[in-house]
């Protein structure tokens, strides 16, 4: 428990657009850490899939050569060039799906050649995950790091902020959108529909990370 005098200097702490600021950044290199890590994660498990399906691979074409009675079944020499190159063409293909259905919902009711088609596109769909993930990292300028701690000094008087109004804060509106993405991403702030309106809200777990006091409206 923290002493009245204790409390008294925690409410007194200046709360500045520099310190915010500094917070901020502070918060998306930890982001940004996280988004490593699970990149770096889910590459590992995608090159380990990989070796599990050229060895099972390997495994089946000895087992085929045997059943044949072959003196001395032994692997292609080319079959590491053949297994390289159905592996890139099956990334393509992965990839090129992606790009033609980017927001494709799950169904139920899928056909027997599109459930053989996930299962087969399985490691592809993971190995091109990594560049997704690494995508959701975020870095700000000096100058868009004090704007967004701007608007979050905005959030704490105001409790809420229409997102009409964000302009004010941030008139560019490339700048705008960075920074709103950037702070969505991180859960910093939410954007939310209340009374036929779209609010800018900060989320409990911005305001504990950036040590933000309560809102003062």
């Amino acid at each position: 428990m923290l002493s009245a005098n204790q409390l008294v200097l925690v409410e007194a702490r200046p709360f500045t657009l520099k310190q915010t600021a500094r917070a901020l950044r502070q918060h998306f290199a930890r982001h940004n850490r996280r988004v490593i890590f699970l990149a770096l994660a889910t590459l590992v498990a995608a090159l380990a899939l990989w070796l599990i399906l050229y060895l099972v691979c390997c495994w089946l074409i000895l087992l085929a050569l045997a059943v044949v009675d072959a003196a001395h079944p032994q692997v292609p020499r080319g079959f590491g060039i053949v297994f390289t190159v159905a592996a890139l063409s099956a990334m393509l293909y992965a990839w090129v799906d992606r790009r033609l259905t980017p927001n494709e919902i799950p169904r139920d009711d899928k056909r027997l050649g599109e459930i053989l088609a996930d299962f087969a596109l399985m490691i592809p769909r993971m190995t091109l995950a990594v560049g997704g993930t690494l995508a959701a990292s975020q870095r700000l300028t000096t100058a868009e790091l004090r704007q967004a701690a701007a608007l979050v000094h905005r959030l704490v008087a105001e409790s809420r902020v229409l997102i009409s109004s964000v302009p004010l804060e941030i008139p560019n509106s490339t700048a705008r959108m960075k920074i709103l993405f950037a702070l969505q991403i991180t859960k910093v702030i939410d954007v939310r529909r209340r009374d036929r309106e779209w609010w800018v809200v900060l989320e409990p777990r911005g305001r504990q990370e950036l040590h933000l006091p309560p809102s003062t409206a």
